[in-house]
């Protein structure tokens, strides 16, 4: 087929690459020339693994092009993709305004009979909204859902091999065209759940959501654990043998990041809100992320006996690993903390470091090397668990880090709880993770959390 995808950020690279590699023939569109400039000399704009392979592939092959003019040929595509951004807005609603700048621009060029598939989270009803928009065009145009479901640092992966992909369409027509496109995935067995328009738009934004609260359940339980000296790791794994529980996203860590749940968990809450309908459980989610980045700075600052004055060394400053994506992410707002604190922070991550330097500047220093970070700091701070971090030289680390004037050793707080406290404190440094309680270094009442703090 021939493919329009409206957007060249990490959803619409991710998909028109793939749809690229699945045969199709597909021009990805974007109003920035600049980003469009970069794909066609070959430079991708995000990491993600196996991406860049991917696209230089099907730009040799001749079945990915970058434009920022849709071209005359395209004029006749059977599908256009709406793959743009929908930031939250100041109330957290989704921001739908390229979505809309997308629906004009099709209108306006498609020479023929197609299909508008909007892969954007967007909240219920958008796809109606888009159908309206579509009235002006001379050829009919039928608006498709199809939620995109891919995880940064494993996207590739998760548009090849998809758990489902949701598709909510009016027409048997619709329906039948997006079974073709993605005939290739279905070839292991049946993942499409097709569905109608609504359902499809709020499924997206309900797995996000369900996934964020387990997180921040798990955060929650794990404040409370570092109060009653219960350990998380013995709750994780007494709850997550539970079958109808499961064992995944049960970690206890630093809160969750990135482009999508922060900003899909207020989306929903707040189209919850528009039509009446508290979702007082997904707003619940919400505040206890930002409790949990509150926590992380009391840890911090407790473990140092205040920061002020101190060097702090985050390693990780992406919101997950594999991938150099900053926003939301929790040593974005662990850096922020510590500075108004009066801290002097020095960092280091595999692939975001650029990013985080450009977004602090002169407030942060960012090291190519992970244990030149490390050089008179008085506290290891772990955010990201890398795979270049599970598995550090402690005596290294004990080395090139430096004790409190009061001659305690340095600390290593784990807000991943990857590493084992007896292998820390074999190298002579303290330990605090999140949760554990044993060794804990907040044990005084003021100290404690959510008492004085």
């Amino acid at each position: 087929m021939r493919l329009v995808v409206f957007g060249a950020g990490y959803v619409g690279l991710v998909t028109g690459t793939g749809l690229s590699d699945l045969g199709h023939e597909v021009v990805l569109f974007d109003i920035d020339p600049n980003r469009i400039a970069s794909l066609k000399e070959g430079r991708i704009p995000i990491y993600e693994p196996g991406l860049a392979d991917l696209v230089h592939r099907n730009q040799r092959g001749g079945r990915l092009a970058f434009a920022s003019e849709i071209p005359t040929s395209f004029a006749n595509a059977e599908a256009y993709f709406i793959a743009v951004g929908t930031p939250p807005g100041p109330n957290g609603a989704a921001d739908l305004s390229a979505v809309m700048s997308a629906a004009d621009v099709i209108a306006k060029v498609a020479a023929r009979k197609a299909v508008v598939v909007v892969k954007s989270t967007v909240p219920v009803g958008t796809c109606d909204a888009v159908q309206d928009r579509l009235a002006a065009s001379k050829v009919p145009l039928e608006v498709v859902s199809n939620p995109e479901f891919l995880k940064e640092g494993d996207a590739v992966a998760d548009f090849f091999k998809p758990d489902r992909v949701v598709v909510g369409a009016r027409s048997e027509e619709a329906r039948q065209l997006l079974r073709e496109l993605y005939a290739p995935l279905q070839l292991s067995g049946e993942r499409l759940v097709m569905t109608d328009l609504r359902s499809s738009e709020l499924i997206k934004y309900a797995s996000n959501t369900m996934l964020a609260i387990r997180i921040s359940f798990m955060n929650e339980l794990a404040r409370l654990c570092h109060t009653t000296g219960a350990d998380i790791h013995a709750v994780r794994l007494g709850v997550g043998t539970d079958s109808r529980i499961g064992k995944k996203f049960l970690y206890a860590g630093p809160g969750y990041g990135g482009s999508c749940f922060p900003k899909d968990v207020q989306a929903l809450a707040a189209l919850g809100r528009e039509n009446g309908v508290r979702l007082r459980v997904a707003e619940a989610a919400h505040h206890a992320n930002e409790e949990q980045a509150s926590f992380l700075v009391h840890i911090v600052n407790a473990a140092l006996e205040g920061a002020k004055g101190k060097q702090v060394t985050l390693w990780g400053l992406s919101f997950k690993p594999e991938t150099d994506d900053i926003r939301e992410s929790p040593a974005v707002r662990l850096a922020s903390s510590l500075i108004e604190c009066g801290a002097t922070i020095v960092c280091h991550d595999p692939e975001a470091g650029p990013n985080f330097a450009k977004l602090f500047g002169s407030k942060v220093t960012v090291k190519e090397r992970d244990y030149d970070a490390l050089d008179g700091s008085h506290a290891l701070v772990l955010l990201t668990e890398w795979r270049s971090y599970r598995a550090p030289n402690f005596a290294e680390i004990k080395r090139r880090l430096v004790g409190s004037p009061d001659g305690m050793p340095p600390v290593l707080i784990d807000a991943r709880n990857i590493w084992r406290p007896s292998d820390v404190q074999r190298a002579g440094l303290r330990y605090q993770g999140i949760g554990v309680s044993l060794h804990r270094v907040a044990d005084r009442p003021s100290q404690v959390w959510g008492q004085g703090s």
